[in-house]
């Protein structure tokens, strides 16, 4: 069987790619939410319905763009700093994949529930991945 590139010692580091990965899926999904927060700073109102309970809640969007306008800017700026290899960053980056899936796991049965399905799901291969690929290589005892 052929040698891979990891077993040769060209350069190529275990769980890079995972890396590499979880840093466009932060820069990514942070740059959407800043987005989503603004246009919902720009708005007046957001309806949310419940399917089976056919209720619909009615909240001010301005509190929540802010919320997602810098929950965004900081998911840009941990996925930098996952691209950059900072273990400040790498937990930051876990920190803020759970708060985007948490945010958007009651939003599965609303009116986006693919789009929020996918967040939910791409934030916990984030987290596989800078949680398991993310740490500093362990010295042999």
């Amino acid at each position: 069987m052929a040698a891979t590139d990891y077993e040769r010692g060209t350069g190529y580091e275990r769980g890079a790619g995972w890396l590499f990965f979880a840093f466009v899926i932060l820069v990514i999904v942070g740059f959407f939410n800043a987005v989503l927060g603004i246009t919902l700073i720009a708005g007046d109102e957001i309806y949310v319905s419940a399917n089976d309970a056919r209720v619909v809640v009615i909240g001010d969007t301005t509190g929540w763009g802010w919320v997602l306008l810098i929950l965004g800017i900081f998911e840009v700026v941990a996925g930098f700093g996952v691209l950059v290899r900072s273990q400040a960053a790498r937990w930051f980056g876990i920190l803020m994949a759970a708060l985007a899936a948490l945010g958007h796991l009651p939003v599965i049965f609303g009116r986006h529930p693919i789009y929020s399905f996918i967040v939910v799901l791409l934030s916990v291969l984030v987290i596989y991945g800078l949680a398991q690929y993310g740490g500093r290589d362990r010295v042999s005892v």
